[in-house]
């Protein structure tokens, strides 16, 4: 088995860490955190550091990096994190809980995370580095961007589409074949009827655009 290391300490990196413990694909699961301490652990997983100590670990055989920063709002961190580890050489596996459903043709990218209990249907595609989190559903034919975060509870009807980088908040319902822009934030519990646009945050049942940026 090989090694991996968590790029971010924090509460998602707890989510993330039981995952890659329950599927027991890694042999060791270090992390990287400039705001904890060396020898701290996370579910019995070392920190050993800040990110400067990643081309280190990666010269001592440590082959795979996961990014386990949380994300609350469109920042580019997360995608930061992500090409920085890659060009290092740092390869990304999918950590998907044993009690995640993915269907058998599905189109998965690198550096997924599938929380617990979640479900990704028949013909679905998602980008590099998303979070499909606890409990989430992805229907049918739907499409998520790079980094997309599809949190806590939420529905995602067949073959609608979130753009990368966008935020679908926890319990939020998005209807069948409507469209979510890149850069773009659904409130918690919102019901997205028809497409929002890229850049701006939505909110409410119906949906309607809170206020845009760019």
């Amino acid at each position: 088995m090989e090694s991996i290391v968590m790029i971010g300490g924090g509460g998602h990196c707890k989510s993330v860490i039981d995952a890659a413990l329950r599927s027991r694909k890694f042999e060791k699961i270090y992390v990287t955190d400039v705001n904890l301490k060396p020898g701290d652990t996370i579910l019995g997983c070392e920190v050993v550091g800040g990110d400067d100590k990643l081309p280190e670990l990666l010269a001592g055989g440590v082959k795979n990096a996961f990014i386990t920063v949380g994300f609350v709002k469109p920042s580019g961190l997360r995608s930061k994190l992500f090409f920085m580890a890659k060009d290092m050489g740092f390869s990304f596996p999918n950590i998907i809980d044993p009690s995640a459903v993915v269907a058998a043709d599905a189109k998965l990218g690198s550096g997924i995370f599938v929380g617990k209990t979640a479900v990704i249907n028949a013909g679905a595609s998602v980008g590099d580095n998303a979070i499909i989190n606890t409990g989430a559903i992805v229907e049918h034919d739907c499409k998520i961007g790079d980094f997309a975060h599809v949190a806590v509870g939420t529905k995602v009807c067949g073959e609608s589409k979130v753009g990368a980088n966008s935020l679908i908040g926890a319990g939020a319902t998005i209807l069948q074949c409507v469209e979510v822009g890149n850069d773009a934030i659904i409130g918690a519990g919102s019901v997205v009827i028809k497409n929002i646009g890229a850049s701006c945050t939505a909110v409410g049942a119906p949906a309607r655009i809170l206020r845009r940026w760019n």
